[in-house]
């Protein structure tokens, strides 16, 4: 047993992309995201066999949005939460839909399976790049007056999205430092007996930075993949793995002959993204979080679809990263 469990086989940490809860298009009622995951959870079950003690992370993007338009639309009857308190809000609600779908799911496949949700900070600097220059969008689009005046009330920054007619709010993805409860994850990991799912860092974490009165809450996204990268890197996870709605990691994507990568050394990855083949906004952060995990413990992390999981893990589908 090479992860923290001890005695009961690896450790695996799955970072499950956001269309794994809310696809495009979608009406966002419990129900939709319940099946989305029962249909992930499907796939993910039989990792158990190989993995038994499992860390999922997922994202959270459909459901802070709404959070965050509810903000927008009730905020002459009710106070407005910062974007933290938004973050551990979705966190709480998912954790909820996925404990549903998990105990559906293992019901019908005759397995029981504990899942432990967790709300988890993820520890950002203050003095983070990111901070002087937002670039993530977030939430609800505005018409131009609206946003200008938030501008000027809030200090939050807007740009215009020409493709759908409105300004968004943008804010700081800074990178992550440290999972504040990656002690305690730690030592559950160890103590649980297999099989067993612990579900945490909804959404990157909520974002925190440390100060003399502990951990406060900062108005930014941080990325679940560079987050679940530092978990598997703490946690001496076996594999990492990012589910994701491409079946691999590609080269020229936006070209008339797209290349799928089967397998890459972590140096051969970060040469491609030197080179600009994996936009900041969607692959760029799998690939760097890829890296980090190879460079960190030696040890491969897969890139796949949900369909093609168990392919992939056994080289045959999607993308796998190894040190070389």
């Amino acid at each position: 047993m090479t992860g923290p469990g001890g005695g009961g086989g690896g450790l695996a940490v799955v970072a499950l992309g956001g269309n794994a809860i809310l696809r495009s298009g979608q009406e966002a009622r419990g129900d939709v995201q319940i099946a989305n995951m029962r249909e992930v959870f499907r796939r993910t079950l039989p990792l158990l066999d190989q993995y038994p003690h499992l860390v999922l992370t997922h994202g959270n993007g459909p459901q802070v949005g709404n959070i965050l338009l509810r903000n927008e639309l009730c905020r002459a009857e009710v106070p407005a939460m910062p974007l933290d308190v938004c973050v551990a809000e979705s966190q709480g609600q998912i954790a909820y839909l996925a404990l549903q779908a998990w105990d559906q799911e293992c019901l019908r496949a005759g397995r029981e399976v504990p899942m432990l949700p967790m709300i988890t900070r993820t520890v950002v600097a203050a003095d983070d790049p990111s901070f002087l220059s937002p670039t993530k969008p977030i939430g609800p689009y505005y018409p131009k007056e609206r946003a200008e005046r938030l501008q000027w009330e809030k200090g939050w920054s807007f740009r215009q999205d020409p493709k759908r007619g409105g300004m968004r709010r943008v804010v700081p993805s800074p990178d992550v430092l440290w999972v504040a409860e990656e002690g305690h994850l730690k030592a559950l990991c160890a103590s649980l007996p297999p099989p067993f799912v612990v579900l945490c860092g909804g959404g990157g974490g909520v974002p925190v930075v440390q100060d003399g009165s502990g951990y406060r809450g900062v108005e930014a996204v941080v990325d679940k993949d560079l987050t679940s990268a530092r978990l598997a890197i703490i946690l001496e996870a076996d594999i990492l793995i990012m589910v994701t709605d491409v079946e691999a990691v590609y080269l020229d994507f936006t070209s008339d002959r797209p290349r799928p990568l089967l397998r890459a050394t972590a140096s051969e990855l970060r040469r491609h993204a030197a080179e600009g083949q994996f936009p900041a906004g969607s692959m760029g952060p799998k690939a760097e979080a890829a890296v980090r995990f190879v460079e960190a413990t030696g040890r491969r992390a897969v890139i796949a679809s949900a369909d093609r999981l168990m392919e992939a893990l056994e080289g045959r589908a999607g993308t796998t990263v190894e040190r070389g």
